[in-house]
Formats: structure tokens, C-alpha cells, sequence
């Protein structure tokens, strides 16, 4: 991750909008229209306007029938056969739970903390609390808000995201485990002699610290 620079530069800065966010983008297109997933080449969502004339995105994806893949090239979106998809059907993915920067002086959100977002700078990024009579940040305008339904929801620790072939995500509730991505697959792959999966070289290793996202639940009494 980018480091994390020291508060005093909130004073000097011009911050604008866009900094870059991995959700659905539902700007521009009509009520009833199929967005991508930007996660995930084999799920879509519904764009609405639910009265402002601003279309929102399904709280949920969509599925796509098993061995289909959402292409948008068409002028009606649909699910297509993969067997018959270009190469390079399922590129461009991002990763919902990692800040985003595509221009300085952007601002995009805390993965899983609404009252915190990111300004993007050259050298790396700021993280910003919003302030007490705008607690939550609105990651559609860029700006915090009062309102508590305009956060940042498409981070899911508990799932491992594959953004690009060949690339290797770690478990996220099990540090001896990874993932080989060829998206759409993945597949897992454990660590021989209860090694641990480095997240920085990604590799196994015998010394590697041993981090755990999502702590497995199944073993927990339901209450």
C-alpha cells in the first residue's frame, strides 16, 4: 500500500473528485440498464432512478447463467457464452477492498471505514476523517455527507478478489493458503510444510507473518 502522509498537507491541498472507485458506474445511462461488475466479468447490475433523474446501482450483483460472462460491448448489455468471448473478455477488474488513484488531487474511499476516505497525491495517499456534522463519506460525490446510505459497500474481505491472470491472492481466512487467478477462475492451492503465504513476495514461506482477513467462522455455535 501507498504510505500514509502527514495531516498538515490537508492544508495545502486542491482536492477534486474522481479520485477512482471500484463500484458500478450507473452515470450516463438510462433506468433499467445492466452495468458491469467491476469485481467480477460474471456479474452485472441494475442502474434506477428512483426519482432525481440519477440512476443508482442494484444494493446486489447479478449473476449471469453458469459458463457466462456480462459483456457490455453490446448495445443492449447481456450474458454471453465465455466459450465464445474475445481475449480479454474479463480484464480491467479492481479490487474493492484497495484505495484507488487515478489522478492527483482524487478522492476515493476507505474500503471498510465510511467515516474515512483517501486523498490521492504523487507521493502516495492521505487518509481523512470526515467531521462530526458530516460523518460518512459519499463515495459517489466525493464528499461526506449525513447520510449513511451513500457509503462505500463493495469491500468483502471474507472473499479473495482476482484482478488479472497469472496473479496470486492470498486466503483470506486461512494464511497457509492462496489463490492462482485466471479470471474468471481461481484456484486454491496450499502451502507445503505448513509454510505461510507471503503477501508481499508471493510466495510460501517458512517465516512469513501470518495474516488472517476473515476469521473462519464455521466452527462458531449460532446463537
Amino acid at each position: 500500500m501507498l504510505p500514509l502522509l502527514p495531516m498538515a498537507l490537508v492544508l495545502s491541498l486542491w482536492v477534486r473528485r474522481g479520485g477512482g472507485v471500484c463500484a458500478p458506474d450507473c452515470s450516463g445511462v438510462e433506468s433499467g440498464t445492466s452495468v458491469r461488475d467491476p469485481t467480477d466479468c460474471t456479474r452485472y447490475y441494475v442502474c434506477l432512478d428512483l426519482g432525481d433523474g440519477e440512476p443508482l446501482p442494484s444494493e446486489y450483483p447479478v449473476e449471469c447463467p453458469s459458463g457466462q460472462y456480462f459483456n457490455d460491448a453490446h448495445t443492449v448489455p447481456r450474458c454471453d457464452p465465455i466459450s465464445g468471448a474475445p481475449q480479454g473478455f474479463c480484464s480491467n477488474l479492481c479490487n474493492p477492498c484497495k484505495p484507488h488513484c487515478i489522478a492527483d488531487g482524487g478522492v476515493t474511499p476507505h474500503p471498510t471505514d465510511c467515516s474515512t476516505y483517501y486523498v490521492c497525491l504523487q507521493e502516495g495517499i492521505m487518509e481523512v476523517g470526515c467531521e462530526s456534522n458530516l460523518p460518512f463519506f459519499d463515495y459517489m460525490t466525493g464528499e461526506c455527507s449525513d447520510d449513511p446510505t451513500l457509503c462505500f459497500a463493495y469491500c468483502d474481505p471474507c472473499i479473495p478478489h482476482c484482478t488479472a491472470a497469472n496473479e496470486r491472492v492470498p486466503d483470506p481466512i486461512d494464511c497457509h493458503q492462496f489463490y492462482v487467478c485466471n479470471p474468471p477462475e481461481v484456484v486454491s492451492f496450499l502451502c507445503p510444510h505448513n509454510e505461510i503465504f507471503n503477501r508481499d513476495s508471493g510466495e510460501c514461506e517458512a517465516n512469513a507473518p501470518c495474516v488472517i482477513d476473515c476469521p473462519d467462522t464455521t466452527d462458531m455455535p449460532l446463537f
